[in-house]
């Protein structure tokens, strides 16, 4: 989900994502006026024709003509069902109305009041728990089953699953989408909205994953969110996701832990997870700033701080959750984090909440 290192993007890309929108009724010279690029379809077709493909256009050029091309194949889709569209900017409201929650349940509860606030409904989203499976459904009130609408929804969950994961500092693979439509309509067309786990016919759009991703801490800030929506989601195009840092997917690996009340692995459990030897773990995260043990106080925190936030659990039974060997052990860990007990702190977010504000790390 960072900005890629990519400066460039094959003009093939481009054009088979054109050729895709005009196939929904959308006319590529209008996305790409839209786009304010320099570019004809003529010019891409001639760019596409020599080295094979290779030939190459500007990230932001091509960030500009997927935005555009997103949202016309949106629009063919919501006037086919004469439903309102959802417009970028109100995509980008719904973000920074969850990034100050706690939990990604808080996350999936907020998202789904703010669709209901809508009166025109553009979708109805709920959260179900089945044993071990959490289930978030997006029905996006759709009742023409075309190609815009399959594009369009497919986007949608691809959008979602990544913000999703963003959150959380964990991987997009850990959520698993099913879409409402058939696989008569997935094609090569396909790798340009969404890459990861995806099964079709389902009764309605759905996202599962891990019961215990609910519990799971908001990782994130509202700085951050502001780095990522300056491009984010229509940079997809230009960096597809790919494997995450080592330093996130150690993290993400300790916060599941914790968020399990399980003890993190051991190093010779990691490597496994990770499929490296603890020798290079150690190597490649020093060369990042960053060590196992730091990641370890940085997921003990996190956790520390969604627990008492929470308030159901004693201080006593947090410190043993998230590793520590006592409640001494904890205060001088949350004193070196904060600068305050962990009474004190929760005395604070009390108070806080009995006066009916909200209190942000």
């Amino acid at each position: 989900m960072r900005p890629s290192p990519v400066a460039e993007i094959t003009a093939s890309v481009i054009l088979r994502l054109l050729q895709t929108a005009a196939r929904v009724g959308a006319e590529p010279a209008d996305i790409l006026m839209r786009a304010h690029v320099p570019y004809s379809m003529a010019d891409l077709e001639g760019m596409t024709d020599r080295a094979g493909g290779m030939d190459t256009l500007p990230r932001h050029h091509g960030i500009a003509i997927y935005r555009e091309s997103i949202v016309t194949i949106g629009w063919h889709s919501s006037r086919l069902d004469h439903k309102p569209q959802m417009h970028p900017d109100e995509f980008r409201l719904m973000c920074y109305c969850v990034i100050s929650c706690r939990s990604f349940r808080d996350v999936i509860e907020r998202q789904a009041m703010f669709f209901r606030t809508r009166g025109d409904r553009i979708s109805v989203i709920e959260l179900t728990e089945a044993g071990p499976l959490a289930i978030v459904t997006v029905d996006t009130l759709r009742r023409r089953k075309s190609f815009s609408a399959f594009l369009t929804d497919l986007a949608g969950m691809s959008i979602f699953t990544r913000f999703y994961a963003w959150l959380l500092g964990i991987a997009p693979q850990e959520f698993h989408v099913q879409l409402m439509h058939s696989s008569a309509f997935a094609n090569e067309a396909m790798a340009d909205f969404f890459a990861g786990d995806l099964v079709f016919d389902g009764p309605v759009n759905n996202i599962s994953f891990s019961q215990s991703l609910l519990a799971m801490p908001i990782v994130r800030t509202p700085e951050e969110l502001d780095n990522l929506l300056l491009e984010f989601p229509f940079e997809y195009i230009a960096a597809p996701p790919v494997g995450m840092p080592l330093r996130d997917r150690i993290r993400s690996i300790y916060n599941m832990s914790l968020a399990r009340f399980a003890p993190f692995p051991t190093t010779t459990e990691l490597s496994n997870l990770v499929g490296q030897s603890i020798s290079t773990i150690r190597r490649r995260l020093a060369e990042d700033g960053s060590s196992i043990r730091t990641l370890k106080d940085i997921a003990r925190h996190d956790a520390a701080i969604y627990l008492l936030r929470d308030g159901r659990r004693t201080i006593d039974d947090i410190a043993l959750s998230i590793g520590f060997r006592d409640i001494h052990s904890f205060r001088q860990a949350f004193l070196r984090w904060k600068g305050m007990t962990p009474s004190h702190y929760r005395d604070i977010i009390q108070q806080s909440h009995a006066n009916g504000g909200e209190t942000r790390d």
